[in-house]
């Protein structure tokens, strides 16, 4: 019995429905992508130098448009200007005729013609990446800017030549582009079909438009993932394993590299003081918040690319001002690289699950669009930096001092190079004042909660154990001479070894040698003889108790604090610092010690509390001993105290740290106060 014409048109139904859903099923998730625009921005001083270095090519911004029969007929173009004009590109140029008639060698009846060409016109970008102009109307103007009038046979010529030149110039923007895809490249090289290579391979342009001071366009992409919100953080998770901590501090240590690199770009440019203020706010800040979360959970991708994101920010209008300008340069690299890093604040959010993120290789490639320069990851004094930030030469470095009282030990040998170690001692004697609950912890170091570091010396220098038995227990290592001091340039300064009564008054000596040079960096008085040394005084009792060295397990090592970033009886903070200043001196040369710091408290006063409006009244007492602990919150915590600090005090919620900097303070300027330092050993 066949089927009736109702249950046909049933059955059809069904199959198209099926069919319905198994396209459906079929179509890939990319249809519904979502489109994301990445901006990329060409600033007309940029664009100027970029058309000039490719369309002017003879010395001084000429081009020989018709250049034929010895002279005798001659088209030259010179100094171009782009601009905005009612929402079009205005393009100027120079121009200057030669047209004669070529008979026998002479030029006959010459006619000769300069004034100036506009063009307004309408940019355009091929699916190349190509950056075109089309003209919509021109005029020529005399050489004091009236319309001109000229003959309509120059007027031809200039039509059909110079007109065509024009509309020939066409910008590749594939270079910056192509670094762009590298840059976003996921790390490790993915398979062809996931989400960033399909991101990556969907990039096209967007017609761009004509902004006041730039042309500005999107590079659009499509994102087959779906887009997070605000609240979602993204990134590697926390720090759960040694590997992955060593991977992170590797990876901020390259951006901290690559900021110092992008930082030199600018060291032959004229900086303003502010130029150069904002530069230094930006190296601090990242370094401070870098030394407060590491060790700890703070410490992820999504940190490092904040970091970055931040600081590109503040950076960007003071890169463009001074790099883009000039023809000579770097051009297309800075582009790429202004692109590049505008494209990550972008994928700030979407990027992780792209599979796109921050890596050691994307910011090796983000360097290479700057300079051929490769990062230095030393840590090594970087004597340009020094000069570009406003500290001037490297701080010459003195001879280790031998006491007095210490006699010298014969070189039996040459020192070893050590190896620290991140393990807290547990059998020093220190007093931890770590903040009280509800406490804002301090950034930087912490007073008195040191942990030893094993590049340790033995009564040679040489690394081995202090007592006698040494030799036969551990050897000797020649090869690496002279990496640190002889066991007399440190055993008496050493607390464990040398009586508090006699390594105080020591310290107290050096410190004063410092004070005064110190005195003599300050731009603003602060109206005391003296309060120099009363300030390193206090600084080094509340920092390390007067401690360059300590001994752990029977050897001398430097004093390293809790986080493992400061170092010695200033506890300078080697990864704020690096780079500014030589980070084995640091460690083992107690008076180099104290001049880093004492130039760090100088340059504390005189760029930030001094231009601050709280700094006036605070030369007198007991204004000074605000003044101190102002400075001191500012060495500890860096430049984002400058603010804080004054909050707290006038909120009087002061920190425990603040509180015992400013009882110190008022202690060493009484009689017998060494009698308060009860946190070194007795003898």
């Amino acid at each position: 019995m066949g089927l009736s014409r109702k249950q046909k048109e049933k059955i059809r139904s069904g199959w198209c429905c099926c069919c319905l859903i198994v396209v459906l099923l079929t179509i890939p998730f990319s249809a519904v992508a979502e489109t994301v625009k990445l901006p990329m921005t060409v600033d007309f001083a940029l664009l100027r130098s970029l058309v000039a270095q490719q369309a002017y090519p003879e010395p001084e911004e000429r081009a020989g448009v018709v250049v034929m029969n010895e002279g005798c007929n001659e088209i030259w173009l010179s100094s171009p200007q782009l601009g905005e004009e009612n929402g079009e590109v205005r393009f100027q140029t120079d121009i200057h005729v030669v047209w004669g008639t070529p008979v026998a060698g002479n030029c006959v009846m010459p006619i000769r013609w300069s004034g100036t060409v506009v063009f307004w016109q309408q940019p355009k970008i091929d699916n190349d990446w190509r950056l075109r102009f089309v003209t919509r109307d021109s005029k020529l103007f005399n050489p004091v800017g009236e319309k001109a009038a000229i003959p309509s046979l120059i007027w031809e010529l200039l039509k059909s030549n110079v007109h065509g030149y024009i509309d020939s110039i066409a910008v590749n923007l594939a270079p910056p582009i192509d670094n762009l895809k590298q840059f976003m490249q996921p790390q490790p090289i993915v398979f062809a079909s996931s989400p960033a290579e399909r991101f990556i391979a969907s990039m096209h342009p967007e017609q761009p438009q004509v902004k006041k001071h730039s042309l500005a366009f999107n590079i659009l992409a499509e994102s087959d993932v779906p887009l997070t919100s605000e609240e979602d953080e993204l990134g590697v998770p926390p720090i759960e394993d040694s590997e992955m901590e060593e991977r992170l501090l590797a990876l901020w240590q390259t951006w901290d590299a690559l900021l110092v690199n992008m930082i030199g770009q600018l060291s032959s440019k004229e900086l303003s003081i502010e130029d150069r203020q904002l530069l230094l706010d930006t190296l601090l800040s990242v370094r401070y918040e870098f030394s407060e979360v590491i060790g700890g959970p703070g410490l992820t991708t999504n940190f490092i690319r904040r970091q970055f994101i931040t600081s590109w920010a503040a950076l960007k209008p003071l890169f463009e001002r001074h790099l883009a300008p000039n023809p000579a340069d770097n051009l297309l690299g800075y582009l790429s690289f202004f692109t590049a890093a505008d494209a990550l604040v972008v994928l700030d959010r979407i990027g992780p699950m792209l599979g796109i993120d921050i890596s050691r290789e994307g910011f090796y490639r983000l360097a290479h669009m700057l300079s051929d320069r490769p990062l230095d990851e030393t840590g090594e004094v970087n004597s340009p930096l020094r000069d570009l930030l406003g500290f001037g030469a490297p701080l010459a470095i003195p001879q280790p001092e031998v006491p007095a009282e210490i006699a010298p030990v014969e070189p039996e040998a040459a020192p070893i190079e050590p190896t620290p170690t991140d393990a807290p001692s547990a059998d020093v004697p220190f007093r931890e004042t770590e903040p009280s609950g509800g406490e804002e912890p301090q950034k930087g170091t912490a007073p008195f909660v040191p942990v030893p570091n094993e590049e340790l010396l033995d009564d040679t220098g040489s690394g081995a154990s202090y007592w006698p038995d040494w030799k036969q227990v551990f050897g000797v290592a020649e090869a690496c001479a002279a990496t640190t001091p002889q066991l007399d340039k440190v055993s008496g300064w050493t607390a464990e070894l040398t009586p508090a009564e006699q390594l105080l008054p020591r310290v107290r000596l050096m410190l004063g040698k410092s004070a005064k040079k110190l005195e003599d960096k300050l731009d603003a008085t602060v109206g005391e003889a003296g309060w120099g040394q009363r300030l390193l005084e206090t600084t080094a009792w509340q920092e390390s108790c007067f401690r360059q060295f300590i001994v752990k397990d029977k050897k001398i090592t430097y004093l390293l604090s809790y986080n493992n970033t400061s170092v010695g009886v200033m506890q300078v903070n080697e990864k704020v610092w690096r780079g500014i200043y030589d980070l084995k001196e640091l460690r083992w040369n107690i008076e180099y010690n104290i001049m880093a710091g004492s130039e760090i408290l100088a340059l504390y006063l005189n760029r930030y509390v001094a231009a601050h409006k709280d700094f006036l009244g605070k030369t007198e007492e007991p204004g000074r001993k605000y003044l101190a602990t102002w400075l001191y919150a500012l060495y500890n915590g860096g430049p984002g105290q400058l603010k804080k600090f004054p909050q707290r005090s006038a909120s009087k919620k002061l920190y425990r740290t603040d509180l015992s900097f400013q009882e110190r303070f008022e202690d060493v300027q009484k009689r017998g106060w060494e009698t308060k330092v009860d946190c070194l050993p007795k003898g």
